[in-house]
């Protein structure tokens, strides 16, 4: 099941790349009724009624980080920007999921770039040097971070040397290569061409305390502030937690959702695949003064093999793919009384629901990008009653 929206739309669109660009397909529909839509979606992937939708608001200029692509034509004409819906890549003048910054700032990259004899990437050939460019901004922080990633061509340093001067108003610059090699796993490596090799953003709880979350070039970290703050208080909100609980924050990538519930209750264990996302979850704790969690590093399902003790509550918020059986069997075994399931993608969040055998007690869909077809959904399971 795949979301859509089947109108014509009585809305003139904002940006001048609609119908070209693949950012947002929506902009031309009112935008109550993008939120109905989605409502209506995640009503029919759990087969029930569900809270009104979470607006975003504002519904423009939200996104913290894009990742933008180089291309080239057979001719040598040079794009940067986003996919166009049938391939290829747009070159974007304008956009308004953004600050106005991210665009100057592709346009100085861009200009840089048509001084310059590089080429872009091209993946079927394994040739060229440029591959994206990946714009952060902080929302509240306002710090700023660019990451120009290249292939394993060799790199003319006079060239490099220009890319740094045409940013000079950045917080971290840097440069990433992507080396690939068969049968091992993509690596990068990195340097810091100016500044630091991280950025920081802020998080309010419901009382307006502030977090503070590290990012770096690789880091995961939610693309909406506004709306992450929303998501993270209704986590709490359904948390409901008394200072004697233990709960497990599962998926906990740089630990935030943990890191929120710390303050609530007297233990925290989050468990994490990613290495360095739990380097940056080791780093957070540190910044918020967080003591009672601890952040353990592996495959979720071989980690909760290792519990021998029976959390009250579990926050999750996995993959799109969802947890899988070996997760679910583990949470079966923990029996916890009260699962808080957070997705961005709500068919596999009610499969996973259903296979838990939870009651659902709350579901409150989030409008997390407006004028695209992306939702988020938290799920409130409790054990035995709804």
């Amino acid at each position: 099941m795949k979301f859509t929206i089947v109108s014509e739309g009585s809305v003139e669109p904002k940006c001048r790349h609609f119908r070209i660009c693949g950012g947002c397909q929506f902009q031309h529909i009112p935008y109550d009724e993008q939120l109905a839509h989605k409502e209506a979606f995640v009503s029919q992937c759990f087969g029930r009624k569900v809270e009104s939708i979470l607006p975003c608001e504002p519904a423009w200029r939200y996104r913290n980080k894009m990742e933008f692509s180089f291309a080239q034509s057979k001719s040598g004409e040079k794009f940067l920007g986003l996919m166009k819906r049938r391939g290829r890549v747009e070159n974007l003048e304008e956009c308004f999921l953004t600050h106005p910054w991210f665009i100057e700032i592709l346009k100085k990259v861009r200009e840089w770039w048509q001084k310059s004899d590089l080429n872009a990437y091209h993946p079927p050939t394994n040739q060229g040097v440029l591959r994206t460019l990946i714009v952060r901004r902080g929302i509240h922080s306002g710090e700023t971070m660019v990451v120009l990633t290249l292939s394993e061509e060799p790199f003319n340093e006079e060239a490099l040397t220009t890319f740094v001067e045409s940013l000079p108003l950045v917080d971290a610059l840097i440069l990433r290569r992507q080396i690939i090699r068969k049968k091992i796993p993509t690596r990068f490596e990195e340097r810091v061409l100016r500044g630091r090799n991280h950025i920081h953003e802020k998080i309010h709880d419901a009382q307006m305390r502030p977090y503070l979350f590290r990012i770096r070039a690789a880091s995961f970290f939610q693309p909406n502030t506004i709306q992450a703050e929303t998501i993270y208080q209704k986590v709490m909100e359904y948390g409901d937690w008394k200072n004697s609980e233990h709960i497990l924050d599962l998926y906990c990538g740089t630990g935030s959702l943990g890191i929120f519930a710390s303050r609530h209750v007297e233990r925290v264990h989050g468990i994490e695949l990613i290495n360095e996302a739990v380097e940056d979850a080791q780093v957070n704790l540190a910044l918020n003064n967080v003591t009672n969690m601890e952040i353990l590093e592996g495959d979720v399902a071989e980690r909760l093999g290792d519990f021998s003790f029976h959390p009250t509550s579990i926050i999750i918020d996995p993959p799109r793919a969802g947890l899988g059986p070996k997760t679910i069997a583990c949470l079966h075994r923990l029996n916890a009384e009260k699962i808080i399931y957070v997705s961005c993608n709500p068919v596999t969040q009610a499969a996973d629901c259903q296979a838990l055998g939870y009651a659902i007690t709350h579901l409150q869909p989030i409008d997390q990008f407006p004028h695209t077809p992306h939702i988020e959904n938290i799920a409130l399971l409790t054990r035995g009653h709804s």
